[in-house]
């Protein structure tokens, strides 16, 4: 049993705690959590965390190639107020904020993996110019979404709410792209070992520069969905986005060291801390405390994988 349990959860990260947090979660906020289980907050629940996992999946790639990118919740910020534009059509908006989202994924990539620069101190460097251009197009929220995109967002079709697809598409996508191309396998190599990738004929500067572009796509993804679902733009919402994805992806049993995580343990890991801020939210927890307990548990994630997983 020991055997098939370590062929089924060694690459993907996930493992008996992972799965029973989610689980163990659902169980205590439906019986000391008074609304948790009513249609009203499910439906909103499904909304706060479908922009959490498609950032989380962005979060993933980079991890698996022992990365990270703080500048998503930037970007997904600028995304909402370019799309908010007054005047814009998405005909040219939605094209403008995906090469808004390769551009940033590019100039993290080419920093970290050809540069030496450390990924924390190259997409801190990100964060922070993404962020004051972000003021510098829209410094309240405000602007108008075309009508079109809010549907899409915030719609529901056959009673299944729009917000469950979009985090569904951008999973499966990834899932079919780690599991069934030579790119999802030349990331997991690299993340494995990367001298050893290279001397096997991987190119492995290239793949990390891909993770990062997919990573900052996603967030611009996920700024799209924010977007719809506000119908306006707002400079600060990606805020949180950083830290939580970091978090999520911990949690889920991604290895921030690299070379393990997967499409499910980054959905699982959004879930969870979904979970836990619905859950702190509906118990009255004030947002201050919100923020440091969601502090403390990411140092507990962190300390929780072995030394060696982390590279310390």
């Amino acid at each position: 049993m020991r055997g098939f349990t370590v062929k089924l959860y060694s690459r993907s990260g996930l493992s008996l705690n992972t799965l029973a947090l989610p689980v163990v979660l659902i169980i205590v906020l439906t019986t000391t959590a008074r609304g948790f289980a009513s249609w009203e907050n499910l439906s909103n629940l499904s909304s706060q965390i479908a922009a959490l996992v498609i950032v989380s999946l962005g979060q993933m790639m980079v991890a698996l190639v022992a990365g990270l990118d703080l500048s998503v919740g930037s970007v997904i910020s600028l995304v909402t107020c370019v799309i908010a534009t007054e005047g814009g059509p998405l005909m040219l908006t939605v094209p403008l904020s995906l090469a808004i989202g390769v551009a940033v994924g590019l100039v993290n990539g080419w920093g970290v993996a050809f540069l030496g620069i450390h990924p924390i101190v190259m997409t801190l460097s990100s964060m922070t110019f993404l962020q004051g251009a972000t003021f510098v197009w829209q410094s309240i929220p405000g602007g108008h979404v075309p009508a079109i995109l809010s549907e899409i967002g915030a719609g529901q079709t056959m009673e299944v709410p729009h917000s469950l697809l979009w985090s569904a598409l951008c999973a499966v996508a990834l899932a079919v792209v780690l599991n069934r191309s030579r790119f999802g396998l030349h990331l997991f190599a690299v993340g494995g070992n990367s001298v050893s990738a290279r001397l096997n004929g991987v190119a492995a500067r290239r793949i990390t520069v891909s993770a990062y572009v997919v990573c900052s796509v996603l967030a611009v993804i996920a700024g799209l969905y924010l977007a719809a679902r506000i119908a306006s733009g707002d400079p600060k919402i990606g805020a949180s986005f950083g830290i939580d994805s970091v978090t999520a992806i911990a949690l889920g049993g991604t290895q921030l060291s690299g070379g393990i995580g997967g499409v499910a343990s980054a959905v699982i890991g959004a879930l969870s801390l979904g979970l836990i801020s619905n859950g702190m939210n509906l118990l009255g927890v004030s947002p201050f405390l919100q923020s440091a307990a969601k502090g403390v548990l990411l140092v507990v994630v962190i300390c929780a994988q072995r030394r060696k997983s982390v590279g310390l």
